[in-house]
């Protein structure tokens, strides 16, 4: 081979795949030992050694274009990574919400100084609200008539006042509770509440029981603890979800925490209800659910949200805009206290349990009366903001 075609033989170099080559090798291997080679051959191979070879020196990495090409590689397939499937994160829901009440006519409740308390004080009933939990407590009236000395408005009143204390700790960077905000359980809740107010009871000779009920809002999800005749309700879409039921005892006789009391947090009925945007949570004391039906709270709400609703069609369902739950709240508990002063009201919820357990009575039954409402909205807070 002269030099000229080696220069020809140069100007055609091209990078090849590792595969060629290596087929390209064992080739070109096969035709030397078997002294097949010839200057025709050369004429066909491309050289990929970088270093400068004499006319005379055949090379070793060379490729001839007209054998058939090798057998396709298979290559491992690459892992396919979507991007787009990563879990949505819960929403951040809170409570816009309002109360109202009204005491008990002719009852004589001392009034207890607000400027230390916590929470709001309806005659023998408390509640507390905050943006992530509300609760509603009745004081046992049975001691104000038997027992002197007794306050079991004072009692509820420390109840709410403690729990509220308690929710408070989820938010304070200082206290370990900060770390179990998304773990918050409304029962572990209350009986932290229940021995601080027993605490206080016993430092103070304070004589006196009450009813709870308590919610707490957290992501998408209301936990409930519900002990004694309080309630609560939730609505979507015009259409109950969930209902919480009494505890009793016995007629009239409601499970209740307080002094000189068996019953325990522990004994509290507990829930947890997914929840969305637009969810209206009712909760009362027995004042409420005693004078007012179901059925007739649900008709009530319907009327009052049917100005808010946003119509929905095949695409989406009907929505309800935004709307303020303090006149919702004065509503229900206008209600419920022109029910439980009517003695001619030919039926109440209370009168048929009456009934049912061989009690005549006949009206709505006179009671404090304690109503919250509670709109679940979309948090201004980042859903991530405790990570």
């Amino acid at each position: 081979m002269n030099v000229k075609a080696v220069f020809q033989v140069a100007s055609l170099v091209r990078t090849a795949t590792p595969a060629r080559n290596a087929y390209a090798g064992l080739v070109c291997q096969k035709r030397l030992m078997s002294g097949q080679s010839s200057d025709a051959d050369h004429a066909h191979r491309r050289s990929f050694s970088t270093t400068t070879a004499s006319p005379s020196v055949v090379v070793d990495q060379a490729f001839d274009y007209s054998l058939p090409p090798p057998p396709p590689t298979l290559l491992k397939p690459l892992p396919m990574i979507d991007f787009f499937a990563t879990q949505k994160p819960k929403p951040s829901y809170c409570f816009s919400h309002g109360a109202s009440g009204h005491a008990k006519r002719g009852r004589q409740t001392k009034t207890i100084q607000d400027n230390y308390y916590k929470s709001r004080q309806v005659g023998e009933d408390a509640l507390f609200l905050r943006h992530d939990a509300i609760g509603v407590a009745d004081g046992v009236g049975g001691w104000s008539e038997n027992t002197p000395g007794s306050s079991p408005a004072l009692y509820s009143r420390k109840l709410m006042h403690h729990a509220f204390l308690e929710m408070e700790r989820f938010d304070n960077l200082e206290d370990p509770h900060f770390c179990r905000h998304a773990e918050a359980n409304p029962v572990e809740v209350l009986q932290a509440t229940y021995d601080h107010s027993m605490r206080e009871a016993h430092r103070e000779n304070l004589i006196g029981s009450s009813t709870a009920c308590l919610a707490i809002l957290r992501a998408d999800e209301v936990r409930v603890a519900n002990l004694g005749d309080c309630g609560i309700s939730i609505i979507r879409n015009n259409s109950y979800i969930f209902r919480s039921e009494e505890q009793q005892h016995s007629f009239n006789y409601p499970f209740q925490l307080g002094t000189r009391s068996r019953d325990r947090p522990k004994h509290a009925q507990s829930f947890n209800v997914k929840v969305q945007k637009g969810d209206i949570i009712i909760m009362g004391s027995d004042g409420l659910f005693d004078n007012v039906f179901d059925s007739e709270i649900l008709a009530t709400v319907r009327k009052h949200v049917s100005s808010y609703i946003i119509p929905g069609n095949e695409h989406r369902p009907a929505r309800v805009m935004e709307f303020d739950p303090q006149g919702l709240s004065d509503v229900l508990a206008k209600q419920a206290l022109d029910a439980s002063e009517d003695k001619r009201h030919i039926d109440s919820p209370f009168q048929r349990r009456a009934m049912n357990s061989g009690f005549y009575f006949q009206g709505g039954k006179a009671d404090d009366i304690s109503v919250v409402v509670a709109v679940v909205q979309d948090s201004e807070d980042s859903p991530d903001r405790r990570l």
